[in-house]
């Protein structure tokens, strides 16, 4: 509060303690005059119930004055008066009071002005949405985006911006991850949602166009896709002849070796395009093919055959339940489920058990593959399952790893709704958790079975 607004206010104050003992004291004046007056005619009771009802009939039509003024002030703002008293300190009140709220409400409004301003500037769309998801305000570049419209104020967002993807995000209220969506206006248009919860209920919502960023991705991937396939061709001619030559018997010892190394080096090359392309695949093929049932536990003695192909001295231990079947591709579950089993043959040591179980909660089915090899280092944990990062670079060389195998189950359990946990301690083993929501899960009762 501003120091004249203070000195205002107390001498405010000061009149209404002034005014009031004003007021008492033409009161009990008049009350005493007209009270000696009454006793020495005999009518004290009479006088005195005169000065009390003269007094309420004054009081009231006071008071009804006030209230005339105050509707007034409520249109126009405070007017002139003609108020004395008690009753003008009441008045110079309101107008302290309706100039303290001008001044707030003229500052509240500069600022309003001046963020609107602001995000007016910007190329990103701003969205407000009040209590009742209502669209309250957007700026500008929103409305290019979405092709708002003045009387589009006051609707619900989901009647406005009518893209499924976006109805189902903003309805599930979980908004820790943005959404991508194309928009409805432009093919070639892709926006990226972010939803920020604020106050009692409202929604601050941020788009950006991120067309561009999603036609790098693209070029990328495409990249990868068709240079692996490129690749394929004169990668099977070399292991081919290399082939050829090892079977001649006039061989030199230092040529045998040679040729032998080459055929490592193609035989690996060979399964990193694999991986390559198998990883382009799973980014841009459709989501919703191969959904199918699939018997997980039938699936893991599968995978656990091949292993026991590349080592047998490792213990394979199955919990899965043999009722348990899910909705999905089985040959992307069999890649993951392979991917993460024989990574643990190939980085415990022989006699290593490897189990594979599974657990469930409300919302997800959680397959696990634990071992109780080394572990991994916290540290690396949250680059696993990044492409080509390796833990230890000369040991996943040594046993053949492309670095690719991870990067797979993920995007393996993305196409699935579900993500990849990991779990790990230096010298407790490592578990890795496949969780997949439970609606595919077809007869959740197998669980309790199990």
């Amino acid at each position: 509060m501003s120091d004249p607004d203070k000195a205002l206010l107390n001498q405010t104050e000061s009149k209404l303690r002034k005014g009031l003992k004003i007021e008492l004291r033409w009161f009990f004046a008049v009350v005493i005059l007209v009270g000696v007056a009454g006793f020495t005619i005999g009518h004290l009771r009479d006088a005195l119930l005169l000065v009390f009802g003269c007094y309420l009939f004054w009081f009231f039509h006071r008071l009804y004055a006030l209230e005339s003024w105050v509707s007034e002030a409520r249109k126009g703002g405070p007017g002139d008066h003609e108020f004395n008293g008690i009753w003008e300190e009441i008045v110079e009140d309101i107008k302290l009071m309706h100039g303290r709220y001008e001044k707030d409400r003229h500052r509240l409004q500069a600022v309003v002005n001046r963020v609107q301003e602001m995000t007016a500037a910007l190329s990103d769309g701003v969205i407000l949405l009040d209590t009742r998801a209502r669209l309250d305000w957007w700026n500008v570049a929103a409305t290019a985006m979405f092709g708002f419209k003045p009387i589009d104020r006051g609707n619900h967002i989901n009647n406005i911006v009518r893209n499924p993807d976006f109805q189902k995000y903003f309805e599930r209220g979980d908004f820790s991850e943005p959404l991508d969506v194309e928009s409805s206006r432009r093919e070639d248009q892709h926006l990226q949602v972010e939803i920020h919860p604020f106050g009692q209920g409202e929604h601050l919502l941020v788009v950006r166009e991120v067309s561009r960023l999603i036609k790098l991705e693209q070029m990328r991937r495409d990249f990868v896709a068709n240079v692996s396939h490129e690749l394929r061709t004169p990668l099977t001619v070399i292991r081919g002849y290399v082939e050829t030559l090892l079977d001649s018997p006039a061989l030199s010892t230092a040529m045998s070796r040679a040729l032998m190394q080459m055929q490592a080096q193609t035989m690996r090359m060979t399964t990193l395009i694999n991986d390559l392309i198998t990883l382009s695949k799973l980014e841009t093929d459709n989501r919703n093919t191969g959904v199918e049932p699939v018997h997980l536990n039938a699936l893991v003695n599968s995978v656990f055959n091949d292993a026991r192909a590349l080592n047998d001295n490792h213990l394979y231990e199955n919990k899965i339940p043999e009722e348990l079947d899910l909705l999905g591709s089985e040959k992307e579950l069999r890649s993951a489920l392979s991917n993460l089993i024989v990574n643990a043959v190939k980085y415990t040591p022989e006699t290593s058990t490897i189990r594979v179980f599974c657990e469930h909660n409300r919302e997800y089915l959680q397959i696990h593959v634990a071992d109780n090899g080394p572990g991994i280092d916290p540290k690396h944990i949250p680059r696993l399952t990044e492409r080509f990062y390796r833990v230890d670079a000369g040991r996943s060389s040594a046993v053949g790893g492309t670095g690719l195998g991870l990067a797979i189950v993920k995007h393996v359990l993305l196409r699935h709704d579900g993500y990849l946990n990991i779990r790990s301690q230096p010298g407790k083993g490592t578990t890795f958790t496949c969780c997949i929501p439970m609606e595919r899960v077809i007869d959740q009762e197998a669980l309790n079975v199990g």
